[in-house]
């Protein structure tokens, strides 16, 4: 249900998850949704893929992990590798974009919804509210300048409420037990795929080895990696057209789930005509989220232990308050990108009095708004 309601990037995406895994299913609380979404925020990789997972993890150990990664992001790898493939048809076909028309607008009501359900349960001191808007005005100021504004802030944020609580003795005797095992394992893969990207051409160890490098080179999701493979893949190693990227990019955001599924077709797109473009598509949308899915097992035992020591949660309570604040920027920054059009502003009310009702399902407003651009 998360992967078919999911649109617009990570801050909707959130909006999802409060909705299903919180208020409807109670896998979690919203303080520990909160929680990991700003540590994952804060490491490389496609945070609301690896919020989901950690998820998972939280329900039911390492192996529902990773299904649950499969089942929210096989579905997009899928279609957008098989988009590539036919691509050529759905180019020239106009009859897909009324699909798309209101979908920007629903997924900045998902971004109202978790600002608020987010903001709801994490403001309860007087000192929450100034760090919150604080940290709001900031990142609309500053957050445009780079990619390394938002982990900064949320680090930054940690630390502001853990500074006064520095004496206080920890009231656990439990150690952080890292896997250092597997974090050798993450970083030596990344040295040998970059000795790899250096010395071996083939066009298939390529694409491996871009989009692993894709993966673990950006913090933030799949906007933010847009650039990168236009830079790459575009200007550098000209394996894809601009024109073919962009019209890609923009079919992307009509398919439900994460964003970093663009990997596929991009990669699908790489190898129009070779007789392996599905196959090469899959390759390209699974070892871009290899990285980060790897770093979830091992930041997420981290959490579980660090969370019950005291200086933690203190530091933990200013992640979440930023993060918090920053989802809430998202919503007011991508409300104002939207078209100026009454329409588009009453489905972003509409969709957003609907979320926050709880008696509609995330999908089945995706899809009344899918419906809606055909009809206007």
């Amino acid at each position: 249900m998360c992967s078919l309601g999911s649109y617009g990037g990570p801050e909707a995406h959130y909006g999802v998850f409060s909705s299903i895994m919180v208020e409807k299913k109670k896998y979690l609380t919203e303080e520990e949704l909160t929680e990991m979404i700003g540590l994952y925020a804060l490491v490389p990789g496609p945070s609301s893929s690896q919020t989901i997972t950690a998820i998972g993890y939280y329900v039911g150990g390492p192996i529902l992990a990773l299904l649950t990664f499969l089942v929210w992001a096989f579905p997009a790898i899928v279609v957008m590798a098989l988009i590539g493939v036919f691509f050529t048809l759905i180019d020239y076909n106009e009859g897909w974009k009324p699909v798309i028309a209101y979908l920007p607008a629903v997924a900045v009501a998902f971004i109202i919804y978790a600002a608020y359900s987010l903001s709801k349960k994490v403001l309860k001191q007087k000192t929450d509210w100034i760090m919150y808007i604080v940290m709001l005005v900031l990142g609309l100021l500053i957050v445009d300048y780079s990619i390394w504004i938002v982990p900064s802030m949320l680090i930054i944020g940690g630390f502001i409420y853990l500074f006064p609580h520095f004496k206080d003795r920890i009231k656990t005797t439990e150690k952080l037990k890292p896997r250092w095992g597997l974090l050798g394992v993450i970083i030596g893969i990344a040295l040998l795929n970059e000795g790899i990207r250096n010395w071996i051409s083939a066009h298939w160890v390529t694409l491996f080895t871009s989009f692993y490098q894709y993966g673990y080179s950006v913090i933030g999701g799949g906007q933010i990696v847009v650039p990168l493979m236009i830079q790459d893949l575009v200007q550098t190693q000209s394996l894809i057209t601009l024109n073919d990227f962009l019209s890609g990019y923009a079919i992307d955001q009509a398919i439900p789930g994460p964003l970093f599924s663009f990997a596929a077709f991009v990669s699908s797109r790489s190898f129009a005509g070779s007789g392996y473009s599905f196959l090469a598509g899959m390759i390209g949308g699974l070892s871009i989220f290899l990285p980060g899915i790897l770093l979830v097992y091992f930041i997420y035992p981290i959490w579980r232990q660090s969370r019950k020591m005291t200086l933690m949660k203190h530091f933990l309570r200013g992640v979440t308050v930023t993060a918090a604040s920053l989802i809430l920027m998202t919503a007011i920054t991508s409300s104002m990108k939207l078209p100026v059009d009454l329409v588009v502003y009453g489905v972003v009310v509409v969709s957003a009095m609907l979320l926050l009702s709880k008696k509609i399902p995330a999908p089945l407003i995706v899809l009344l708004a899918a419906i809606l651009g055909f009809i206007i």
